[in-house]
């Protein structure tokens, strides 16, 4: 498509185009989910959760991208294990607004199963102007991968 400087940018027919290019680069699975909305209750003689699971409020595809040389502070310490990520969606104007403290699960790490054990937490979401993604801010535990390693 041809832009000159004479003529009007059309920026939502850019923008549609640009999404089916940018999904092929989405290679998780992933899901947002809003545990403020769940009500389970651990009973601790059967040993089991009882009550509502939490909302998931998206599942689709994704992709997860680690923000390089980074660390979270933990007070006023920095914790190695806590690190920043990006997790990019499919932009969709439908959804709702996605808030910090949502946690997004991921069911399918692609290339990395490990993706999948980690608790991530959503710090902030951000879309451009442009709207080809949705983009999650997110700080991860790497601690919480369950075999240590």
């Amino acid at each position: 498509m041809a832009i000159s400087k004479s003529s009007v940018i059309d920026f939502a027919k850019i923008a549609t185009e640009m999404r089916d290019i940018v999904a092929r680069w989405y290679n998780a699975t992933v899901e947002v989910v809003d545990p403020n909305t769940g009500d389970l209750t651990w009973n601790i003689s059967t040993n089991s959760y009882t009550g509502d699971a939490a909302t998931t409020v998206w599942s689709g595809t994704g992709r997860i991208q680690p923000i390089r040389g980074a660390s979270e502070p933990n007070g006023r310490v920095y914790d190695p294990s806590v690190r920043p990520v990006l997790i990019q969606i499919p932009y969709d104007n439908t959804l709702d607004y996605i808030r910090p403290g949502m946690t997004v699960r991921v069911t399918d790490g692609g290339e990395n199963h490990y993706l999948e054990e980690l608790e991530i937490s959503i710090v902030s979401t951000m879309n451009s102007s442009y709207g080809w993604n949705t983009t999650l801010e997110c700080s991860v535990d790497t601690k919480s991968v369950a075999n240590g390693s």
